[in-house]
């Protein structure tokens, strides 16, 4: 009976030292995106984003199926409220996002689809990608903006990857990455995080790293990592893509919906000497 309920004890010891392992916690910044369509997932998403107490979420677009339906946008709003509570929701606009009615700049309460924010050594820059980037007046303001930037860290966020790993849709990269990249490159962005591409998949460029998460509840999408780069990283699955800074480095840990991490996609995102 005392060894019958010793192994009971360890059993259950083992389990909670388990649980702990597993979560997402301790959490700088965390991005993630395409959250439309499937709100259970989302939900639990924000949960446990929530949980691990960032101080900021970055988020790469496509909240919404239908942008001009105004009950989407309500229950966007229900299903982020106690994230968007306990921290700072920076969000892009993706393809599903506009509409007739700018429910999107009015929900979020913006002016214009791109904008700046500071985050102690971080330089956040959200773009509008739905274009191509053909406005010459946001890509004017990006260059102007950035050059004079004394951040350590300089962030894009924007919808379309310039870089896809997709047999049926990788050629949507192709214009994006001809109007966006090099201009990354020389104003040094560290990183640029994306989404439309419904996975997870992260590549180095040009010294720019790029992290696409679209994993929030659109359909997923079957990737091919042959078309990407030896070291290259993807999974299909639900997810948030969580960051620590240690020392000069910026740490990139991937979590599924339930906060658990896959130990097999950690990455650096930038490092400073």
């Amino acid at each position: 009976m005392k060894v019958a309920r010793a192994l009971l004890l360890l059993a259950a010891l083992g389990g909670c030292k388990e649980k702990i392992q597993a979560s997402a916690s301790g959490l700088d910044f965390i991005a993630y995106g395409d959250c439309r369509h499937r709100r259970a997932i989302h939900q639990e998403l924000c949960k446990s984003m929530a949980a691990a107490a960032p101080k900021y979420v970055l988020v790469t677009g496509d909240l919404v199926d239908y942008a001009d339906r105004p009950q989407q946008w309500t229950e966007w709003k229900a299903d982020t409220e106690d994230l968007r509570g306990r921290t700072k929701y920076y969000s892009a606009a993706g393809n599903h996002d506009l509409g007739e009615g700018n429910l999107f700049l009015k929900t979020l309460g913006l002016e214009r689809l791109y904008w700046d924010r500071r985050e102690g050594d971080t330089h956040i820059f959200i773009l509008d990608s739905n274009g191509g980037f053909n406005d010459p007046v946001q890509l004017e303001w990006l260059q102007r903006t950035a050059s004079a930037s004394t951040a350590v860290h300089k962030f894009a966020v924007f919808h379309h990857p310039p870089f896809m790993i997709d047999h049926d849709r990788g050629a949507e990269a192709l214009p994006i990455r001809a109007a966006i990249h090099p201009l990354l490159v020389k104003l040094r962005f560290c990183a640029a995080f994306c989404g439309h591409q419904h996975a997870f998949y992260t590549t180095q460029r040009d010294n720019v790293r790029y992290v696409v998460t679209a994993g929030g509840g659109a359909p997923l999408w079957d990737l091919d990592k042959s078309l990407g780069l030896p070291g290259d990283l993807t999974r299909k699955f639900n997810h948030f893509v969580g960051f620590k800074v240690v020392g000069p480095k910026i740490l990139g840990h991937v979590y599924d919906k339930t906060g658990v991490e896959d130990t097999d996609l950690q990455f650096t995102l930038c490092e400073h000497p």
